[in-house]
């Protein structure tokens, strides 16, 4: 399955590719195709909103998420009805692999590059704090923020 989303001012062209393969793309352990899609879109949004906040004015980004591992993890052995519980620790960080080529207003490629993106310290980091506590992104969010920053620099 490839889940494609064309940018409107495209500058960023965003593929969610082999969705079904995803390590862990759920709000409860019986996620549907339905949250599914639902929380795809809520990534593309913030793509969309990174890209339009760090990529230089004429660049483009063409952006393909491999994988995503939502932070926590569902651990049913706790209590029976723990299937629906995404419990947050520390060992369960969140990780997105993804490759993208970036071009220039030439179009020229800037950069071009594979990353496995991670947050081992996203617990004790209080960027996510920006994001409301019921927000089912907001430690991704967070640390996508942070890779942005980094990858693109700030305008």
């Amino acid at each position: 399955m490839l889940v494609m989303a064309q940018a409107a001012c495209a500058d960023i062209s965003i593929r969610f590719e082999n969705v079904e393969h995803y390590t862990d793309l759920a709000l409860s352990g019986a996620a549907t195709p339905r949250v599914q899609a639902d929380l795809l879109q809520q990534f593309e949004a913030h793509f969309r909103k990174l890209a339009g906040q760090y990529l230089p004015a004429g660049d483009s980004l063409d952006l393909a998420v491999e994988d995503i591992d939502m932070a926590g993890a569902f651990e049913p052995w706790q209590t029976p009805n723990a299937t629906n519980t995404r419990f947050i620790r520390d060992l369960y960080y969140p990780r997105i692999k993804l490759n993208y080529r970036w071009y220039g207003p030439d179009g020229q490629i800037k950069a071009e590059k594979q990353e496995q993106i991670s947050d081992l310290n996203y617990l004790m980091l209080q960027d996510s704090a920006r994001y409301p506590n019921n927000d089912p992104l907001r430690y991704e969010k967070a640390m996508l923020d942070r890779w942005f920053a980094d990858s693109f620099g700030k305008r």
